[in-house]
């Protein structure tokens, strides 16, 4: 069944997801109004469990602002977020955002939709910057230009997203993205059975299915600001090791496995080392949780001695859950959006999801709409 929207529907429709990080949300949508755009609406999946009350009435009066929708739901997941967004929104151009970033300039929907002039174009990640909106070069930028968003032969995405090249890619990104429904509704929507590493399913799809003369792009002039220590959210940067090592193992199993079946059974010994090798760099480089040189000596010693029996955990219980619930489902779609001149139905409007045989049930209850505000019935 497809959704059905009023005839003013907006040209963009900027999606965010958020979780417990309603101070920074609140500076987000703030930043969002600000931008000089005649045709935009901004479609909030808010899904904070620790809600600070003065955050909140900040949030509910940006919310006010009837470019703003407000979808409150319970925790989703990454992808079941992102996807949930897409569901609920009504622009013809999706431009993707998470509530710890920021448009480093008011002109960001601009830049993302002059993109799309050229109608191969399937959808295009912009570049990241720091708080103080400058670049952050990588000590290496040449490999980073040839790498940005790419995939090793294990096809593990390569991000180097700080790049300043403007190239086609072979992947998107999850922030600072623009991607039109037309591609969602071709490719489908993001699958939302792994816990880390949710861009990836979209892009094999992509990559599998489109024609010759399409493509993905970065382009480094659409920049987004990385607020990479703020609390809250996944909180990925402050797992353990083997926790960590835990999501890659899910992440590789329904996913790799899913789509390159093949590389991932005469391969598998590769990718154990493969997870080793990366939760190493990760507790090195990008872990809160280990920042002194004994915290990162002693999460390694815990990793290399843990991660071959909880592999070997992980894989009886990855194959019991398979044998008692089958496959996880792949590839939800998105049905195309039909446009009645005449409808004022403001339930219709606040309908977020619609579901097919291909998807998980929908988790957002219906809601009912005052001022852009949208809130589930309870």
């Amino acid at each position: 069944m497809s959704t059905v929207w009023p005839h003013e529907a907006p040209r963009i429709s900027v999606i965010v997801r958020s979780f417990n990080r309603l101070g920074l949300l609140g500076d987000l949508i703030d930043a969002l109004l600000k931008q000089d755009h005649d045709s935009f609406e901004i479609v909030v999946i808010e899904q904070s469990t620790d809600r600070d009350r003065h955050d909140v009435e900040r949030v509910d009066k940006l919310a006010r602002d009837p470019r703003v929708r407000l979808l409150e739901s319970r925790p989703l997941g990454g992808p079941g977020a992102r996807n949930a967004g897409v569901r609920a929104a009504r622009g013809d151009l999706l431009v993707f955002i998470d509530d710890d970033d920021l448009p480093a300039s008011r002109d960001w929907l601009q830049r993302h939709e002059a993109n799309f002039i050229d109608r191969r174009c399937l959808g295009v990640t912009g570049q990241f910057v720091g708080e103080d909106g400058l670049p952050r070069p990588y000590g290496n930028m040449e490999k980073a230009r040839r790498r940005v968003l790419s995939f090793n032969r294990l096809k593990w995405q390569r991000v180097y997203a700080r790049a300043d090249v403007r190239k086609r890619v072979d992947s998107l990104m999850g922030g600072n993205v623009a991607i039109p429904r037309t591609t969602l509704e071709r490719f489908g929507l993001w699958d939302e059975c792994t816990p880390i590493e949710d861009e990836p399913s979209l892009a094999y799809r992509i990559s599998a299915e489109k024609r010759a003369d399409e493509y993905l792009l970065f382009d480094p002039v659409p920049k987004m600001i990385r607020r990479l220590d703020a609390p809250g959210g996944l909180a990925k940067r402050s797992l353990s090791g083997p926790a960590y090592a835990h999501r890659m193992f899910t992440f590789l199993h329904n996913i790799i496995g899913f789509y390159f079946p093949m590389r991932f059974v005469l391969l598998y010994p590769v990718y154990f080392f493969f997870v080793g090798y990366h939760v190493t760099e990760w507790i090195c480089s990008d872990s809160r949780k280990h920042r002194t040189l004994s915290r990162r000596i002693g999460a390694l010693a815990v990793l290399y001695l843990s991660l071959p029996p909880l592999w070997i955990l992980w894989s009886l219980s990855w194959l019991w859950r398979r044998v008692r619930d089958g496959e996880p489902l792949h590839r939800p779609e998105l049905s195309p959006i039909v446009v009645h001149a005449h409808a004022h139905d403001h339930e219709a409007l606040a309908e977020p999801l619609a579901h097919s045989r291909h998807q998980r049930p929908p988790h957002l209850a219906p809601a009912h709409v005052s001022h852009g505000v949208a809130r589930p019935v309870r």
